[in-house]
């Protein structure tokens, strides 16, 4: 699945890159059509990631309970409740909830902003409404990188004392 998400990306990307305007008419189209695709497939992969950390969160700590309980031996348990603590860490490092919900939002509004193109009708998709559309989504691309990095580095700063 993961390296299906990753083909498609490189074909469109390849596509767009091969186009030409006798190719097709409309590169802006297609430029924001790839663009909103990755944030699906991101989206799709962080929402993914995200519920697998906090279902094996919620598993293995029940499971480091119900071995405590049983008397397991300690390895067992102590291993249990350390995978519990791994993934507590994983999930302050990677933080893809906040992925998944900042990609579910620029996905948004690709598609808000490409569905709105495509009900121009053709004759007033001119070159000025395809420099609207691209900037569009390149300002949107812009804003959603610099979240993506601001996300990352307040998880970097050391707690206010």
């Amino acid at each position: 699945m993961r390296s299906d998400a990753r083909s498609q990306r490189r074909q469109l990307i390849e596509i767009d890159r091969r186009l030409t305007e006798d190719d097709l008419t409309d590169r802006a189209l297609v430029h924001a059509t790839v663009q909103a695709d990755w944030y699906r497939a991101s989206m799709r992969k962080a929402r993914i990631r995200y519920l697998t950390i906090e279902s094996g969160s919620l598993l293995l700590a029940g499971a480091a309970t119900v071995l405590a309980a049983l008397s397991a031996p300690a390895w067992l348990t102590a291993t249990t409740a350390a995978s519990v603590a791994f993934l507590a860490g994983l999930r302050r490092i990677v933080s893809w909830h906040d992925d998944w919900l900042a990609h579910s939002e620029a996905w948004a509004k690709s598609n808000g902003t490409i569905a709105a193109y495509r009900l121009l009708p053709v004759a007033e998709r001119t070159r000025e409404r395809q420099e609207e559309l691209v900037s569009a989504i390149d300002d949107l691309i812009l804003t959603e990188t610099r979240s993506w990095g601001r996300r990352r580095r307040e998880k970097t700063r050391p707690a206010a004392e």
